[in-house]
């Protein structure tokens, strides 16, 4: 069933349950927000496609190594990926962070974002447009936690499992899957849903069977969504299946053996099916004998023959060799004319 044609009442059934589950693997409680919100935005863009404890850990270790956030600002992208550490897309993440501190610093000569607060949701969202390589996924999440606005931030892991729960549609973007929803929770319950799908996306154990859409309706039924996650909880190692291989053919000494059974009967007689086997086996390697055989005998005299000649390649015996050096026509003619004369 597609998400778009659920109806409010059954999205916050469905919801409700989801939550439920949620809460008896991660709890209820929402780490709290104290940060500015200028280091809120840089906070988003590490906790982007990453679970809440594995962001907290790249942000403090963003800072360890400068002295400030301008000192971020003037360094290079590598610097600022490498104090990242293994964050997920770190590169990526590193260019968005100088790129914030660099349009914020140039734009208002200091790092200070508070003036949102003061604005309403639609402003501050078209003030969060200008600030190059950010994502929805940052200004929701930036909206949400700075001016309490009833918006949910939802990066790309998030909307897999959405897709995973049927609750969005396959091929739905980040804000299309947010609205589908939104409509089903109220605006107190954005913040706990949010974290506790995010915990859901970001587990280990669990968001390898998110990353492929779904294939069929069973697998995406938004009414066995709770059921379903809550099996793939108490189950986590049980991956997706796979297409199974072809199977390979047997080789047909395999398949005469395997026919054959054993050599004798009770009776003590020989299996007809091992017998002909033997037989044909034998009459097999008697023909390639008889063909190397062959192939030898022919190839024998010629070879023979050339190592005859290169083993007894001796010189011819002298005799033959000083006769005709000493039987030239010069010294025969000679004679002759002296006798003439």
């Amino acid at each position: 069933m597609p998400a778009k044609s659920l109806k409010a009442a059954d999205k916050q059934n469905i919801l409700k349950k989801l939550v439920t589950e949620m809460k008896r693997r991660y709890g209820g409680t929402v780490p709290k927000q104290t940060r500015s919100t200028f280091e809120t935005l840089l906070f988003a863009v590490c906790l982007e496609d990453v679970g809440h404890a594995e962001a907290e850990v790249a942000y403090a270790h963003l800072l360890e190594p400068f002295f400030d956030l301008n000192e971020i600002r003037v360094s290079s992208v590598t610097q600022i990926q490498q104090a990242l550490g293994d964050l997920r897309a770190a590169d990526w993440k590193a260019l968005r962070i100088r790129e914030a501190l660099q349009h914020v610093f140039e734009k208002f000569y200091a790092f200070d974002l508070e003036f949102l607060k003061r604005k309403t949701q639609e402003q501050a969202i078209k003030e969060l447009l200008l600030v190059p390589y950010q994502t929805p996924f940052v200004r929701s999440y930036v909206v949400q936690q700075t001016l309490g606005a009833h918006v949910l931030p939802i990066d790309q892991s998030m909307v897999q499992l959405l897709q995973w729960l049927g609750l969005a549609d396959v091929g739905a973007d980040h804000e299309t899957a947010a609205e589908e929803v939104k409509a089903g929770l109220k605006k107190a319950e954005g913040v706990q849903f949010c974290y506790l799908l995010k915990c859901v996306a970001a587990d280990p154990e669990l968001r390898e069977h998110f990353e492929e859409p779904p294939t069929t309706e069973e697998e995406s039924d938004p009414f066995t969504a709770a059921s379903r996650l809550a099996d793939l909880i108490k189950n986590p190692q049980k991956k997706k299946k796979k297409a199974k291989p072809a199977p390979v053919p047997a080789p047909a000494v395999n398949k005469t053996t395997v026919k054959s059974s054993t050599a004798k009967g009770a009776a003590g007689k020989t299996v007809p099916g091992k017998a002909a086997a033997e037989k044909t086996a034998t009459t097999k390697v008697a023909a390639r004998k008889t063909a190397a055989v062959k192939s030898v005998a022919v190839k024998k005299p010629v070879k023979k023959k050339t190592s005859e000649r290169a083993i007894s390649g001796k010189a011819k015996p002298a005799t033959a060799r000083k006769v005709t050096k000493k039987v030239p026509a010069a010294p025969k003619k000679k004679t002759n004319r002296r006798q003439t004369k």
